[in-house]
C-alpha cells in the first residue's frame, strides 16, 4: 500500500545526493523517501533511455527528478506508470540537464497521463501554486526561502526559516547573519550561499539572460530583504 506521502528521488550526481541530504533532514515524520540512484556518467545521446530504468520501483506519490543528463527526465512519464504517482517536479538548476525541448516533451506526456508536472527554474524558485495538493506541500517547505527575522539594535539575533531552498542553503545562510547588521544582511546572505556552495549552472541562461547561480542568488537576497521589512 502507498504511503500517504510518498516521494521517489530521482539521483545521478552530488547535486541531487545533497537534496536528498536535506530533505531527509527536514522531512516531516509522515513522509517517506526513495531513492534511486542512476550512473554518473552516461553518453552524450543515449539511444533507448528506457535501458536505464530500475528494474524494481516502489508506488509513489510524487516523483523529484533531479537527474544531471536529459535521459534521466525522458523516463518520467515511465516512471508515472510504475509508481502510479500522481505529480512530478523536475528542477531546472542547469537547462543541460532538461533543455526546453526535453521540458515540453516530458510535460506534454505526463500532462496526456494526468499527471501534474512543476518545472521551477532555478529549484529555490519553487512556490506553492501548482494544482497538485502534495506538490503544493512539499512545496510549502521546501523552495523560495521565507525568514522571519530578529532585530535587536539593527542587529540580527535570530532567523527562523518558514521555508528553506532544497539543497539546504538557507539554513547555512541563516546561521551566518547572527550579528550582522541589518544594511549588510542581503548582501551578505548572497556571498554565503554561493561559499555553501550554490550548484546552479554558471552559464548563462537564455530565459533569464543571466546564470541561474546568479538568479538563485537574487532569490535569497530578495527574500531576506522581505524578511527585514517585517522584522521587530
Amino acid at each position: 500500500m502507498v504511503s500517504q506521502k510518498s516521494i521517489c528521488v530521482l539521483v545521478q550526481g552530488w547535486y541531487g545526493q545533497r537534496i536528498v541530504l536535506n530533505l531527509k533532514k527536514r522531512f516531516p515524520p509522515d513522509w517517506t523517501v526513495k531513492v534511486y540512484e542512476f550512473p554518473t556518467s552516461l553518453p552524450t545521446f543515449i539511444e533507448e533511455p528506457e535501458e536505464l530504468l530500475p528494474k524494481h520501483v516502489s508506488p509513489c506519490n510524487l516523483i523529484l527528478s533531479l537527474g544531471e543528463h536529459p535521459a534521466i527526465a525522458l523516463l518520467l512519464p515511465s516512471l508515472v506508470k510504475n509508481t502510479k504517482a500522481e505529480g512530478v517536479i523536475v528542477p531546472i538548476d542547469n537547462s543541460d540537464w532538461v533543455p526546453p525541448a526535453v521540458k515540453k516533451e516530458v510535460s506534454e506526456e505526463l500532462t496526456g497521463l494526468g499527471v501534474v508536472s512543476v518545472f521551477p527554474k532555478p529549484f529555490c524558485s519553487m512556490e506553492a501554486n501548482s494544482s497538485n495538493k502534495l506538490i503544493d506541500e512539499f512545496a510549502k517547505k521546501f523552495g523560495r526561502p521565507k525568514l522571519n527575522i530578529t532585530l535587536k539594535n539593527d542587529l540580527i539575533i535570530n532567523v527562523d526559516v518558514l521555508r528553506g531552498s532544497p539543497c539546504g542553503s538557507t539554513h547555512f545562510v541563516a546561521e551566518r547573519l547572527l550579528n550582522i547588521n541589518k544594511s549588510e544582511a542581503a548582501v551578505k546572505a548572497s556571498l554565503f550561499a554561493q561559499t555553501y556552495p550554490c550548484l546552479a549552472s554558471r552559464q548563462k541562461d537564455i530565459e533569464y539572460g543571466d546564470s541561474l547561480i546568479h538568479v538563485a542568488g537574487y532569490i535569497l537576497k530578495s527574500s531576506v530583504l522581505e524578511a527585514l521589512k517585517k522584522a521587530s
